[in-house]
């Protein structure tokens, strides 16, 4: 496996202050601008799923002098894992993302309905002691993003403007029920073995195994041998978000889901016009004809 370099993997997050305040940022405030603009990382990497090239950022080196920066560097979950394209992919995500939401008030895709007051507060803080959030990518065909004070309220007026239906005041709730999907993967949902079904209404859903189904299946490589590619039904606890996104499903049962052969031959019947050719048959049916 041919690994990717670090410079690869490597982000870069500068936070620079108001000149009026002498060069220093507020402790608090330029951490939490840090901690958010990591999670659109975070989420965006969520987003494109795939448990088997899963990283995770790492702290490669701070620099508390003014301007504050941190160096991050993605390192895999599994280290013979090569995850240089889908820090890539996150990256560019991030990237348009971003740029499309202030430029044209677009919403990403990767940007969940729930994460919108952390993209207001990450704006709001450059109108309010942080003069730009910097973020290179330390990738050749990505362009640094500079968030200074008119792309911030560009950005502000953007998710304030989010069409109000993106945030319908559906509470958080759980449901006991099937849901049914493709499997598509194998890994962990929060340290969890777990396995992800693509469905027709929700996308990706991660679904936790519990103890006993874990037992039943044995590890990854036997779940993905017998289930993979399958439809499956997936029953037990099913946590929504509020808006009403599917968020996980805590499963206690699968079953595969397989329809039953067509006989086409069995249901055909060969004397059900009469005789009559089906044309002339329909129209005899609609004038009452028929005997």
């Amino acid at each position: 496996m041919a690994a990717g370099s670090r410079q690869d993997n490597r982000l870069v997050i500068t936070i620079r202050p108001e000149p009026s305040d002498d060069g220093r940022l507020q402790v608090r405030e330029a951490f939490r601008q840090v901690l958010d603009t990591l999670e659109l990382f975070e989420q965006a990497q969520r987003s494109l799923g795939d448990p088997h090239a899963s990283f995770v950022w790492r702290l490669e080196k701070a620099s508390t002098a003014s301007p504050f920066t941190i160096i991050a560097v993605a390192e895999p979950v599994d280290p013979a894992i090569d995850v240089t394209p889908q820090v890539s992919r996150v990256k560019a995500e991030v990237a348009d993302g971003v740029r499309n939401l202030i430029a044209h008030g677009r919403r990403p895709a990767w940007l969940e309905r729930e994460s919108l007051p952390i993209v207001r507060e990450l704006f709001s803080r450059n109108l309010n002691g942080i003069a730009t959030t910097e973020i290179d990518f330390e990738v050749p065909t990505l362009a640094p993003l500079s968030i200074n004070r008119n792309q911030a309220s560009a950005g502000l007026r953007a998710v304030e403007a989010i069409n109000p239906i993106d945030a319908v005041d559906i509470p958080e709730r759980v449901a006991h029920g099937e849901i049914e999907g493709q499997f598509v993967a194998v890994g962990h949902y929060r340290g969890r073995p777990a396995i992800q079904i693509r469905t027709i209404l929700y996308a990706m859903v991660w679904c936790v195994l519990n103890d006993a189904l874990v037992a039943r299946w044995g590890g990854e490589h036997k779940l993905s041998e017998v289930w993979e590619g399958k439809t499956i039904g997936v029953s037990g606890q099913i946590h929504y978000l509020s808006g009403g996104r599917l968020n996980r499903i805590d499963a206690v049962e699968i079953r595969e889901i397989s329809a039953p052969p067509f006989d086409l031959d069995a249901v055909l019947d060969p004397d059900f016009t009469a005789g009559l050719d089906p044309v002339e048959y329909l129209e005899k049916l609609h004038e009452g004809d028929l005997a």
